[in-house]
């Protein structure tokens, strides 16, 4: 028996993790998410979490959303402590998604497709791991390649692009909001740039240079925006 249909053979019996959305809370986040992004086609089960459980909903692709949509399920239950500064800012709460076009294939074993779900998972799980927080313009360095030909230096944090406003944050029963931000892999010059100049002059550099579609969309063929 392999080691993922073990782990998926107990997975049920153990505690559920430390941070769980109640029944209505999961509830509402997913009616959000097919409200705002579109229906549901499956969700991909995170078999053992002790801290969250990152379940993955996939949403295919449909009318005048022509890209697959991933959204992490989760990781808003654990409440992060973000610095005093911004306590009134309703930024302890966030949830993750990747966009991928439509000849990705989400479901489909092998590095080459999984990297984004596998991604979103290891986000997920950083705030409740590293007692840390994640938000808007937030980077995560990649040590190991995602997948082979894939050059990316680290993940960043931005507001869903290909989506209306209302649809980066839902409001919970006890009126805390979950924020919603969209996972962009960006190259080391990049990186860099945004350390240096911050997260909106990347952006707009990216949609001067290459356009909207990049940042809506993953782009793994694209060159880094700062490419003479």
């Amino acid at each position: 028996m392999k080691k993922e249909e073990i782990i998926q053979l107990f997975s049920s019996r153990l505690d559920p993790p430390a941070h769980c959305y109640s029944e209505k809370e999961a509830a509402i986040f997913r009616a959000h998410v097919e409200a705002r992004f579109g229906t549901i086609k499956k969700v991909l089960r995170e078999p053992y979490a002790q801290d969250v459980r990152a379940d993955v909903a996939i949403l295919d692709p449909a009318p005048g959303r022509p890209f697959y949509t991933l959204v992490t399920i989760g990781m808003g239950a654990f409440v992060m402590d973000v610095p005093q500064d911004l306590i009134d800012c309703e930024l302890e709460r966030a949830e993750l998604m990747f966009c991928l076009p439509s000849s990705w294939n989400p479901e489909k074993s092998g590095d080459k497709w999984r990297w984004p779900l596998e991604w979103l998972r290891i986000l997920a799980h950083i705030p409740a791991e590293k007692e840390m927080w994640l938000g808007w313009g937030h980077m995560v360095p990649i040590e190991e390649p995602v997948a082979k030909n894939l050059a990316f230096s680290c993940m960043l944090l931005i507001d869903p692009v290909a989506f209306e406003e209302a649809a980066s944050y839902c409001e919970m029963p006890d009126g805390s909001i979950v924020n919603i931000y969209q996972v962009l892999p960006v190259f080391e010059d990049e990186m860099k740039f945004r350390q240096a100049q911050g997260t909106d002059a990347l952006l707009e550099i990216f949609e001067e240079r290459l356009g909207r579609r990049p940042l809506a969309v993953l782009d793994v063929s694209r060159r880094s925006c700062l490419a003479p």
